[in-house]
């Protein structure tokens, strides 16, 4: 008998994003940024971009072959500007191709995350 290995991440078909939320912290200088990809087997690079009511870049960082399909983590804003429209954008990356990419616009007010 023959062992094989389970392999628990895997590519069933393109990388999706499936959702993606943004909250603010209570000091509007920082955001919470949740993103979920499906799942994966070989890591793609993230871009998470962070554009300010006229469309300027007001947060960026690339997550390079990130290898889990759940994000989370901490956006420094620069400039924040309460009670403001911005858009946050997310974009999956493999061998300098788009996969895909969304956008989930929000408003740079403090409530208490959901559970």
């Amino acid at each position: 008998m023959s062992l094989q290995s389970i392999n628990l991440n895997f590519d069933a078909g393109p990388i999706r994003i499936e959702r993606m939320a943004v909250h603010p912290y209570p000091d509007l200088a920082r955001l919470w940024v949740r993103v979920q990809l499906s799942p994966f087997e070989n890591p793609p690079n993230v871009r998470l971009l962070c554009l300010d009511a006229d469309g300027k870049t007001a947060a960026e960082m690339l997550l390079v072959e990130w290898r889990e399909p759940y994000i989370s983590l901490t956006m420094h804003l620069k400039n924040p500007m309460p009670d403001a429209s911005y858009i946050m954008r997310v974009e999956v990356v493999r061998d300098e191709q788009l996969i895909d990419s969304k956008e989930h616009p929000f408003d740079l007010v403090f409530s208490e995350p959901p559970e």
